[in-house]
């Protein structure tokens, strides 16, 4: 029998809430404690929660006094300009300051070069544009302009191999910055049947011998997922990806581009390559989401009122009320299907959701960028998502996007749930949530793909994964490999499928003659219980 829990003194809870501040962190600290718990504690022993202010009514004057900007203060604290604007209303700060600091001027004397700290704000640049500007070591860049560029992260996934094969043929004996490459076994692809056995070999050897720390076999699943919860990539840097959907990397507020395989091997051998400095366009998210209405269905909004000409080759900037209370799993869903678009790029702007996720994860300093206020945009686009319903992908139309319910009740012989795109945390959670008590429909399969083994464990830990294999789901090894065109076995020619992927999974259903439909993991699970597809409205509570 465990021994009783001591239950903590009133002056012990509150030395721990000026530490920890919330339940969740004190119940933490006493060894998982459920916050409920702790919360109870609180009431019997008359501890009103914790409120102290984040920001000092004094920090803020301070900074209110400098810049007399609401943007400028807010990128001071990593918050936002609205969040920086309610603080200052709270503390009942409104006229503008009657002197002004340097902070605010911006003026450029002749003959004095202005240093970084006082420089202007106001270059007509892009978020896109002064990453560039700064990997390329220029003052700023224009829309159009070659520069070369370092970049400050490279991931190779199923290109590993034959990257490491072109990288020798160069005679170059050690990579650039082996800090700088992330290499990824999961996704990896060979020509040859069981081609990966030799080849994971080698690649395994390539990284011990240069010296690649991050090097992530097969276990640890997709690389993409795997460099944003392990925040290799910071705000403000410039990350390169040898798969199509290295934008995901842009819910950082990061700017990552997808390079051919000469380019990946350039980058190994001297560090540099070239590249054209992409339009921006940006598209801000207003309105307020309705039940079963989920980041996914946002995306494929957008997939149907935008043609793939609108952002083909472009960078995407997204703001918007509803993109600044999406989390970074959601803001991750978002610029990852960018791609899908046609976009080069995508970001995610920075603020305190940004701060809280990566405090922890690293201890690297980093400079996160907000464009200018003139920042010169190639397009603009409002989207309000007020009325949207879930959506829902069909096969063999470029914009092919409808409202799930105008296919109700279409079977569905196999659902994938999962990969990199919509196999975290939240999206199993979201699907047990409605699978709970429930039972997979006979006549279908649901397949679990976790994206990471992180996500995986986490998931196991809170129990979503026992919900979800009672309900008769098949969880399969952490990972994308479906994207590929691995896992084959779990698909039958002529049979229609539902997934939570991106676009690259249309190119693996679609060579084995499947009938391929995206969608939410809401719509996915809502749709494995009746073996059809189904709106998951009814489902959500």
């Amino acid at each position: 029998m465990s021994p009783r829990r001591k239950i903590p003194t009133k002056a012990e809870l509150i030395q721990l809430q000026k530490i920890y501040r919330t339940d969740e962190k004190i119940g933490e600290y006493l060894g998982g404690v459920p916050a409920y718990l702790v919360a109870y504690w609180r009431r019997k022993k008359n501890v009103p929660r914790h409120s102290v202010p984040k920001f000092s009514e004094k920090e803020i004057r301070d900074l209110w006094e400098r810049f007399g900007d609401d943007d400028k203060c807010g990128l001071e604290l990593s918050i936002s300009k609205a969040a920086f604007y309610n603080w200052r209303r709270r503390y009942g700060i409104k006229e503008k300051p009657a002197f002004l600091k340097l902070e605010q001027l911006e003026l450029n004397f002749p003959g004095i070069k202005l240093t970084r700290q006082v420089e202007t704000l106001y270059g007509k640049q892009t978020s896109c544009q002064k990453i560039l500007a700064r990997v390329a070591g220029e003052e700023k860049v224009e829309v159009g302009q070659v520069v070369k560029v370092e970049p400050d992260l490279i991931v190779t996934t199923g290109t590993s191999g034959l990257t490491i094969q072109k990288f020798k043929q160069r005679g170059v004996e050690y990579v650039w910055n082996p800090n700088k490459i992330v290499i990824s076994l999961a996704g990896c692809v060979f020509d040859e049947p069981r081609g990966d056995r030799a080849a994971y070999k080698s690649i395994r050897e390539f990284s011990r011998r240069q010296g690649i720390k991050n090097f992530y076999d097969v276990r640890e699943g997709f690389a993409n997922q795997i460099v944003v919860e392990k925040a290799h990539v910071l705000p403000g840097q410039l990350a390169f990806g040898s798969e199509s959907h290295a934008t995901g990397f842009g819910c950082l507020n990061a700017t990552a581009l997808a390079v051919d395989l000469d380019q990946v091997v350039s980058v190994w051998a001297d560090g540099k390559t070239e590249l054209s400095v992409p339009p921006t366009i940006r598209i801000e998210i207003n309105g307020r989401r309705s039940r079963g209405v989920y980041t996914k269905d946002v995306v494929l909004s957008m997939l149907r009122q935008l043609s793939a000409e609108d952002a083909a080759g472009k960078a995407i900037e997204f703001a918007g009320s509803v993109v600044s209370h999406m989390n970074i799993s959601e803001r991750y869903t978002l610029t990852n299907v960018a791609m899908d678009m046609g976009a080069r790029a995508a970001l995610a702007p920075f603020d305190s959701i940004t701060r809280r996720y990566l405090t922890g994860r690293t201890n690297t300093d980093y400079l996160p960028v907000v464009s200018d206020k003139d920042a010169v945009y190639d397009e603009m686009y409002q989207v309000n998502i007020d009325q949207l319903t879930p959506q829902i992908f069909c096969p063999g139309k470029v914009n092919g996007v409808k409202a799930v319910a105008e296919l109700e009740g279409l079977p569905a012989h196999q659902i994938i749930l999962g990969t990199c795109t919509n196999g975290r945390l939240d999206d199993l959670r979201i699907a047990a949530e409605i699978l709970k008590g429930k039972q997979v429909h006979a006549d279908c399969r649901l397949v679990i793909f976790p994206a990471s083994r992180a996500v995986f464990l986490e998931a196991l830990k809170k129990g979503l994964i026992r919900v979800l294999v009672e309900a008769g789901a098949i969880i399969m090894h952490p990972g994308c490999n479906t994207c590929f065109g691995g896992n084959a076995d779990i698909f039958a020619v002529g049979s229609r499928t539902l997934a939570t992927a991106d676009g690259g999974f249309l190119k693996g259903g679609l060579a084995l003659q499947t009938e391929t439909y995206l969608c939410s993991p809401a719509t996915a699970a809502a749709s494995a219980i009746n073996a059809a597809i189904t709106d998951p409205t009814r489902y959500v509570k």
